[in-house]
């Protein structure tokens, strides 16, 4: 009946009128959802554009690459890697074709490097405790005399009088100070030694045997510690360069012997900006893990305590081991904050003074471990001038820094292998970053 009432011209009943209006209700209710049907095609244009991202990765389209990103269509951490074993590939080809790195290569990396940021920053832990910068106090007599003790002795550093401030010699460095912990600073696969064997004792002065693909992850960790703390600490990224880093080997039963690579069971306390006064961020990447590659050798923070600190001390006294007359000196007047070293962690902190450590030393087993150290201190413009090659001005010059500086596989003697990490180290930005950010 409604049916025929609604085929003619006579007017609706107030019935009829509700009877239609369910029915219709009722009609657009078995109909699927409008709104649903651009989001299940916008599902699946989302995955046909990461899929036309994969190919170009593959490829080492860096153009199309750059394309996609800029219409919001991002590398996740399974592309990003393919991305890099992409550029390790061309790397490798070029070399054994003896030809020149394409200019997608260093374009690649700086998508590469833009990835594990985001990555990191978004998919990650990471543990931050801020700290009152410190510095040597005021020199006054008494001051003095504690100086040059802990100039002499190194048990005596804790004593070096302070205050608050951020020395950062020569260099524009934030006015916070943190300590950061990031558990899965590396993924399992970037931090693999048996995929980057020459990990266990890298240095860019001996670059002759060592895979390309090493090269490239170690840089890769450096770069990425490296944008970490120009985010940490709100630096310009071009403000920041890395001044020393290489792999370091620890061994229980042997004799500390410096930096650089040399072995050692322990590390003394001591201050990184103390040590070299252009260090004004550091940073430690794990390559071991404490309980399974190694026993012992906690990294270790070593603060003054503080009235609350001795009031925890008091409560939990009974519960203290017992310790050598050596630790108990070690300990007295301080607040002892340990890391428990885990493979692929990073501990991210500022060098001053507020950032005291130390390295317990290790009864058993082997640890790696990538210290590195950077600087916000300027480069002079007259050491690019008096390089043979200054200033990249195209892609195709960062490329050629990248051959040159870090890819070519060349022997070298000492003095030829320090003036090109010299030169590398001064370059870093102008190769790690797109021309843009120059």
């Amino acid at each position: 009946a409604l049916a025929k009432r609604l085929g003619n011209k006579t007017p609706l009943s107030e019935d009829e009128t509700t009877a239609t209006i369910l029915a219709i209700e009722a009609l657009l209710h078995e109909l699927p959802d409008h709104n649903s049907v651009p989001q299940l095609s916008d599902t699946k244009q989302d995955e046909e554009l990461q899929e036309e991202l994969c190919a170009a990765v593959y490829k080492l389209n860096a153009t199309k690459v750059s394309q996609f990103l800029e219409r919001g269509i991002t590398m996740d951490e399974a592309t990003t890697n393919a991305a890099f074993w992409a550029v390790v590939k061309a790397v490798d080809t070029a070399e054994a074709q003896d030809k020149p790195l394409s200019a997608d290569v260093p374009r690649m990396l700086h998508h590469i490097f833009d990835a594990d940021l985001r990555h990191l920053l978004t998919n990650r832990e990471q543990l931050r405790t801020n700290v009152t910068c410190m510095q040597p106090a005021t020199e006054d007599t008494e001051g003095s005399a504690r100086r040059m003790n802990y100039i002499f002795d190194d048990s005596a550093h804790k004593d070096l009088p302070l205050s608050p401030g951020r020395r950062c010699e020569d260099g524009t460095c934030c006015d916070a100070c943190s300590r950061n912990i990031f558990p899965t600073f590396l993924l399992e696969n970037e931090s693999n030694m048996q995929t980057f064997p020459e990990l266990a004792s890298f240095t860019y002065n001996e670059l002759q045997t060592c895979s390309s693909a090493t090269i490239l992850q170690f840089t890769r960790m450096v770069e990425r510690v490296r944008r970490t703390m120009a985010h940490e600490y709100g630096l310009d990224l071009s403000t920041i360069l890395p001044l020393q880093a290489y792999s370091r080997k620890y061994v229980a039963g042997t004799t500390q012997q410096g930096g650089g690579g040399g072995e050692g069971d322990f590390v003394t306390l001591h201050t990184d900006e103390a040590t070299h006064s252009g260090y004004h961020y550091s940073c430690v990447i794990y390559l071991s893990t404490q309980g399974e590659d190694f026993e012992g050798e906690d990294f270790v923070f070593n603060d003054p305590k503080d009235d609350d600190d001795e009031e925890s001390d008091e409560t939990n006294e009974n519960e203290l081991p017992i310790l050598s007359l050596e630790d108990e000196i070690r300990r007295t007047g301080r607040k002892l904050t340990p890391f428990h070293p885990t493979r692929g962690a990073a501990v991210i902190f500022s060098s001053g003074w507020e950032n005291m450590h130390e390295v317990e030393k290790i009864t058993s087993g082997v640890r790696y471990a990538v210290p590195c150290f950077f600087t916000t201190c300027p480069v002079p413009e007259a050491a690019y001038d008096q390089m043979v090659v200054g200033k990249p001005k195209s892609d195709e010059d960062i490329a050629d820094d990248w051959l040159h500086l870090l890819l070519a596989h060349r022997q070298e003697t000492p003095q030829e292998a320090v003036g090109r990490v010299k030169e590398l180290l001064m370059k870093w930005h102008y190769m790690c970053a797109p021309l843009s950010q120059h």
